[in-house]
């Protein structure tokens, strides 16, 4: 059966110039990747380090995406080159690998998205032949590797990071990076440490001066104007939450008050 590649759209778009806005998923579930992708975001990105997503659910939630146009991604629990050709074989059209320090560990998260001879991942789309498609050249071309920058470490290893080959740009982790600098872990709408902010507006203008994308999660039009564009727009539970808190509940005393008034009522 000859099963055509699909053109990784995300890439497409970032390579011509635009902005793409995306959601996360943390919480494992195919019914809310589904959701996300048919309201017709550019990208979402499903995270293993951080979330509730096992290997299964992540077919799943593949397979959810996979019947729009979103394009899926993956975070990947850490930079090991089987975790990375698990999520591509199962359907992702790139990873974002976290906690990458040094370029060398850049070329290593590089060489696991790619065959060769750009990289050593090994030969086995299962279901990534419905996807990116299954020859190693197209895939080479198509594939997205973007790798997190997060730590001081990090930093002082900005511009060799940037510039490995096979790296298409960075997503910055505003709380590790806050952390990291000795503050607090906070994302970049609460950031206020000068530290913290320079070392964010750094790595997006390296990236800029160097044609990489430049990823970070906020609000989608306040960080276009910044610059950034790849933007992750919210995630999954924080948008149950926020709805949550919206939701007004009476009070106690409110509610103990209005069985009272219903008594009376009654009595009457």
């Amino acid at each position: 059966m000859t099963v055509l590649p699909r053109p990784n759209r995300l890439k497409a778009r970032l390579s011509a110039g635009h902005t793409a806005v995306g959601l996360s998923c943390a919480l494992g579930s195919a019914q809310i990747a589904e959701e996300f992708a048919m309201a017709g975001f550019d990208f979402i990105y499903i995270d293993q380090q951080h979330g509730l997503t096992s290997q299964d659910t992540l077919i799943e939630m593949l397979r959810a995406i996979a019947a729009s146009e979103t394009t899926p991604l993956v975070r990947v629990a850490q930079n090991d080159g089987a975790l990375i050709g698990q999520a591509l074989d199962a359907g992702a059209a790139g990873v974002i690998v976290p906690m990458i320090n040094t370029a060398e560990e850049a070329a290593l998260a590089a060489r696991a998205c790619r065959y060769h001879p750009q990289g050593e991942r090994s030969w086995g789309p299962i279901r990534a032949r419905y996807g990116l498609g299954a020859d190693p050249a197209t895939v080479n071309r198509e594939v997205l590797c973007l790798v997190m920058i997060e730590t001081v470490e990090a930093l002082n290893n900005l511009e060799d990071i940037i510039t490995t080959p096979g790296i298409d740009g960075v997503y910055i982790g505003p709380a590790d990076l806050g952390v990291s600098l000795g503050g607090q872990p906070l994302n970049i709408e609460h950031a206020s440490d000068p530290h913290h902010l320079r070392a964010i507006a750094r790595i997006r203008q390296t990236c800029l001066n160097n044609n990489k994308i430049v990823g970070i999660t906020g609000d989608p039009e306040k960080l276009t104007a910044d610059g950034f564009n790849l933007i992750t727009a919210a995630l999954d539970f924080a948008i149950i939450r926020k709805a949550l808190d919206q939701i007004h509940r009476p009070t106690a005393t409110a509610a103990a008050a209005q069985l009272i008034a219903q008594t009376e009522i009654v009595r009457t």
